[in-house]
């Protein structure tokens, strides 16, 4: 538990030592000096088996390669892009889900400055209204058989309703006596030409009560 303690400490200290390189000292760009500390940690992953290394250099790499890509670029949000891969890829080894998290939306944020600052705000909105209308032309819908299968489905559970308000009436018994709750949740699961087997099925076996009801339904 020590060893693994001073391990992580270790870490967090050559970190932060690499982040003051790249603030102060001015001898190389702040994307070298962090390839450098990727590559340190990738070294002591690799040499000395400290595994959690490994996602201090994918941390160090994603802002690095960003950075780069900023300076020959001239746009600096691919930064922000930078980091957030850096990070969406440091959670990810250390399994570490709301630091992935974290780093995707800071991703798809450098994605979207970086639309802004290319001029290519334009054509996200284009991308943006086709995907969308191809997602909502394509969904289910009701066209208008789904609508008259509706239509039949509701017509069909109402008459059912009316002959159990009508049967409960002529025998002067509750409703829930001709048919109950659960038979008739059963029966609106039907379909509409559903013949007395299926609704005998729903009725406990009742044959005679089911033929009743096919009666009503089909008068």
């Amino acid at each position: 538990m020590k060893e693994d303690l001073r391990t992580h400490l270790g870490l967090i200290l050559v970190g932060l030592g690499v982040v003051y390189l790249i603030w102060f000292v001015p001898g190389l760009p702040g994307w070298g000096w962090a390839l450098l500390g990727a590559a340190l940690f990738f070294l002591l992953a690799r040499l000395r088996n400290v595994a959690a290394a490994t996602g201090y250099g994918a941390l160090f790499l994603g802002w690095a390669l960003g950075a780069l890509a900023a300076d020959v670029l001239g746009l600096q949000s691919l930064k922000l892009v930078g980091s957030g891969l850096g990070l969406a890829l440091w959670g990810w080894l250390e399994n570490v889900a709301p630091v992935s998290w974290l780093g995707l939306a800071l991703l798809i944020a450098g994605a979207l400055v970086f639309t802004w600052e290319a001029s290519l705000g334009g054509w996200l909105a284009l991308a943006l209204l086709a995907i969308g209308l191809y997602l909502a032309w394509r969904g289910p819908g009701e066209g208008p058989a789904t609508a008259a299968s509706r239509t039949q489905n509701d017509d069909y559970l109402a008459a059912v309703l009316r002959w159990r308000n009508q049967e409960a009436r002529r025998r002067g018994v509750l409703n829930t006596s001709v048919i109950s709750d659960e038979e008739l949740g059963c029966l609106s699961n039907l379909s509409p030409d559903a013949d007395p087997v299926e609704l005998a099925g729903c009725l406990g076996g009742d044959e005679e009560r089911a033929r009743q009801l096919w009666s009503y339904l089909r008068a």
